[in-house]
Parts: structure tokens; C-alpha cells; sequence
């Protein structure tokens, strides 16, 4: 009774009709079974969820992967204290900017909290926020992660500090400022072809990126590096 009260839940919620709720149904018993969720309707709740924020896509996704995607939800619930919709709303963000899947999103969240990343309480916001950001950068998820990581070693006083930084050099080395100009003549590359590079995206911007902080770590002077 109490499946048949779930499984009705999620049918009202996402307007599926009865001849296609059997895949739904099977991922949910297995949830169930591993021990996640509080109860069938919670579980079916949280399906209604991804298939709300996801789309109908989710409709296409194998069961395996749409029951590891749920378990990989309720894990960060009990673990980190993540709400369903706020993990499954950041991993669909960082699907949607970096191209990847389900999997991988909720496994790079995961890693991300186990190596410290939430340390200012704002891990799952700054997915959500700058992760346009590091793709305009033409940088992809493992390298938004690394960079993360690496500025919170290194005194970033918050997440939100890291991706600011790279959305303010997203809009800065395209901007054609005074400043701008001087600022890649310091380190010996022209504003123009290196504006052009960025604005291409892609490969053409990470490369782009690579080049100048390469050439910011070349600097000898710390003093003019910093300025």
C-alpha cells in the first residue's frame, strides 16, 4: 500500500502514466533496499526531484545509473548534510556547464567534500554560481575542483573569493581596459591576441588562461607580480 501511495506521488508529480512508472518503480525498490531513504514516498520524492530539475532526459537514463545517481544523493544527505534538491540541482549544473554525467558530477561533489572543500559553507552555492564562469575559461570540472582546492590551501578566505576571482579575469582580459593592456604587457604578452583567445572559449581560452598564469609565475619581482 504504502509503494502504491508513492509510486502515485511520483506519477502526479511528473504526470507519468501508469505504463511508465515500471522502470521508476524498480529503481525505487532498490534504493529502498540498500537502505536509502527514509520511507517509499521520500524516495519517490527525491525521483520526482531529479526528473523536475533534469528534465525528461532522465526519462533515457539507464536504471542502474538513475538509482547510483539517487543513492549518490541520499550519501551526501547523511554524510554532509546536503539536502536531495540542493545536491541533485549542483550536479545538474555542473552536467549542464562541463558536459558531463550524473556519475561524475555526484562523485566530483562528493571527492570535493571529502578534500575539505566546504570549509566555508558555501561548496554546493559556488557549484551553482561559478561553474559558468570557470567554462567560459574553456576549463572543465576537474579543473574547477583543482583550482578550488588549491586557493583554499592557500588562504582563500572563502570559496566564493576563488570563483570570483576567476569571473572578474574572465570579464578583465577581454575588457580592452588601460589596465588590461598594461597588465599583459608586465608580463610580456599582448591584450589584443590574448583577448581574441579568450573570446574564442573552449580550448582556445584554457590555453589562453594557461599562458598567463604561466607567465604571472615567471615573474621574478613579487612585487609587481602582485600588482
Amino acid at each position: 500500500v504504502d509503494l502504491d501511495k508513492a509510486m502515485n506521488q511520483f506519477a502526479s508529480s511528473t504526470g507519468k502514466t501508469t505504463k511508465e512508472l515500471g522502470k521508476y518503480e524498480d529503481v525505487l525498490k532498490n534504493v529502498y533496499a540498500n537502505n536509502y531513504g527514509d520511507d517509499f514516498l521520500d524516495i519517490a520524492n527525491a525521483m520526482g526531484e531529479v526528473r523536475k530539475q533534469i528534465g525528461p532526459v532522465v526519462d533515457s537514463w539507464d536504471p542502474s545509473g538513475l538509482q547510483s545517481f539517487i543513492e549518490s544523493a541520499y550519501a551526501l544527505r547523511d554524510v554532509a548534510g546536503y539536502e536531495i534538491q540542493e545536491s541533485i540541482r549542483a550536479s545538474n549544473t555542473l552536467m549542464n556547464q562541463f558536459g558531463i554525467d550524473g556519475e561524475q558530477a555526484m562523485n566530483l561533489i562528493a571527492n570535493g567534500y571529502q578534500n575539505g572543500l566546504d570549509f566555508s559553507n558555501e561548496f554546493i552555492d559556488s557549484i551553482n554560481e561559478y561553474s559558468v564562469q570557470f567554462a567560459k575559461l574553456g576549463l572543465d570540472a576537474d579543473d574547477m575542483f583543482k583550482i578550488f582546492e588549491k586557493g583554499s590551501k592557500n588562504g582563500a578566505f572563502n570559496l566564493d573569493k576563488i570563483g570570483d576571482a576567476v569571473k572578474e579575469f574572465g570579464i578583465r582580459v577581454i575588457d580592452g581596459s588601460d589596465t588590461t593592456i598594461a597588465g599583459f604587457e608586465a608580463i610580456g604578452l599582448n591584450a589584443d591576441e590574448m583577448a581574441k583567445k579568450f573570446a574564442k572559449g573552449g580550448d582556445s581560452a584554457k590555453k589562453a588562461f594557461n599562458e598567463t598564469i604561466t607567465a604571472l609565475v615567471k615573474m621574478k619581482d613579487p612585487l609587481e607580480q602582485n600588482r
